[in-house]
């Protein structure tokens, strides 16, 4: 979901609903009421009763709009055969030999139960694996992209400063979560 629209939804909610609250209303009736003349009491209650329409219909549509929202994440039984039949075998063809293993544990979360039982209890499995998925294919489609040799000029420069650097590299390593080879050779 997405997090800045439920936000917005949900302080429009807690705006309608505070604005005209039990005692608020109860308060404005009896201020109302006191007014001396019947046409004034009249005007200030359907002035109360339009402002509870109108609050009514701003809970409805922030109520429709949060429905809406739970609604696109959710993936139907036929949308989850779909994609273990037809997508996982279409993904695999792009997925670079050493990446098998992982993907036929990715295939294995992607099943229909699995998916089923992770959508009943709430798991937003389009941001957990739609997304990475999307990323993984980016890469592998980037990584197709041949560099010119301005690109590749660039890369050996910077990382010829990265290796005369110890402190670079080790951020290098730190940023990309790669494993730092062990030194061969120890100076005592």
């Amino acid at each position: 979901m997405d997090n800045q629209i439920m936000t917005q939804l949900a302080a429009n909610l807690v705006e309608a609903t505070a604005r005209n609250g039990a005692s608020i209303i109860s308060d404005k009736i009896k201020t109302a009421k006191t007014k001396k003349e019947y046409k004034e009491t009249i005007s200030e209650l359907e002035e109360i009763i339009y402002d509870l329409l109108t609050d009514k219909a701003e809970i409805q549509r922030i109520a429709q709009a949060y429905e809406q929202e739970l609604v696109s994440q959710k993936i139907t039984e036929g949308d989850i055969k779909y994609i273990t039949d037809n997508l996982l075998p279409i993904i695999a063809e792009f997925i670079p030999e050493k990446d098998k293993e992982q993907f036929d544990q990715l295939k294995k979360v992607l099943s229909v139960e699995t998916l089923t039982i992770m959508q009943l209890i709430g798991f937003n499995y389009k941001q957990a694996i739609g997304e990475p998925l999307t990323l993984l294919l980016r890469k592998i489609i980037e990584s197709k992209i041949p560099m010119d040799s301005k690109t590749n000029a660039n890369y050996a420069l910077a990382m010829a400063t990265l290796a005369n650097s110890e402190e670079a590299t080790k951020r290098y390593y730190q940023l990309t979560g790669l494993q730092e080879p062990e030194e061969s050779t120890k100076e005592e």
